[in-house]
C-alpha cells in the first residue's frame, strides 16, 4: 500500500506545482492510500490528517473548478496565484498553534501514539500548508518545504523508509512548485 500511496502522492504534487485542477481528486486517492499506511504505522495524527486532505481536497477541487470556470482554462487556473495577506503569518502562526494544541490533547488522550508531540505539530502545520494551497498564496510551497523536512526524520524512525523518500521528493517538488508560482505571479503583474 506504500508503493501505491508513494506513487500518487509523488503524481500529485508534480500537479499541484503546474497548477493543475487534477491535483485534487490525485489527492483523495493518495490520501485514502496513506490513511492506511499511516494507521498500521501507529502515526495516529497523520491517518487522521490524510481524512482532513480528502476533505480539503474537495474543497480545493470546486474552489479550483470555479476559478478555472471563471478563467475560461481548461485544466490549470494559475493566472490566480497569489502572494499570501500580510496578516497571514501572525494569523497562521495562532492557528498552528491552536490546531497543535488541539490534536496533542487528543493523540495523548485518545491513541497509542509514540510520537504525540511531533505528529501534532507537523499535523497541524500540514494543515495550514493545504489551507495556503487551496487559496493559491504562494508561500504555501514554503511551510512544506519546512514541514516535510521534518516528516523525513519521523519517517526514517517508524521505519517507513519508502515515505521519508517520497517527502525528500516532495521537497524538490514544493521547490520546483515555489519557482513555477513566482514566475506566473511575476507575470501576472508585468501584464505578461
Amino acid at each position: 500500500m506504500e508503493i501505491i500511496a508513494f506513487t500518487l502522492s509523488l503524481i500529485c504534487v508534480a500537479l499541484n506545482a503546474y497548477g493543475h485542477i487534477l491535483t485534487w481528486p490525485l489527492m483523495i486517492a493518495s490520501s485514502a492510500a496513506y490513511a492506511w499506511v499511516f494507521q498500521d504505522a501507529k502515526l495516529f495524527g497523520d491517518a487522521w490528517l490524510q481524512g482532513v486532505f480528502i476533505l480539503l481536497a474537495i474543497y480545493a477541487w470546486k474552489t479550483w473548478s470555479k476559478s478555472t470556470q471563471t478563467e475560461g482554462a481548461s485544466n490549470s487556473s494559475s493566472s490566480s496565484f497569489k502572494k499570501m495577506p500580510r496578516s497571514w503569518p501572525l494569523i497562521g502562526s495562532l492557528c498552528w498553534s491552536g490546531l497543535f494544541l488541539i490534536i496533542h490533547y487528543l493523540l495523548v488522550n485518545h491513541t497509542s501514539s509514540d510520537v504525540p508531540l511531533i505528529d501534532a505539530f507537523l499535523t497541524a502545520g500540514s494543515l495550514l500548508a493545504t489551507y495556503m494551497s487551496a487559496q493559491k498564496w504562494l508561500e504555501n510551497w514554503l511551510v512544506w518545504i519546512f514541514v516535510n523536512s521534518l516528516y523525513i526524520v519521523l519517517y526514517i524512525y517508524k521505519d517507513l523508509h519508502l515515505t521519508a523518500l517520497l517527502y525528500g521528493l516532495l521537497i524538490v517538488l514544493a521547490g520546483l512548485g515555489w519557482l513555477q508560482w513566482s514566475k506566473k505571479i511575476k507575470q501576472l503583474e508585468q501584464g505578461i
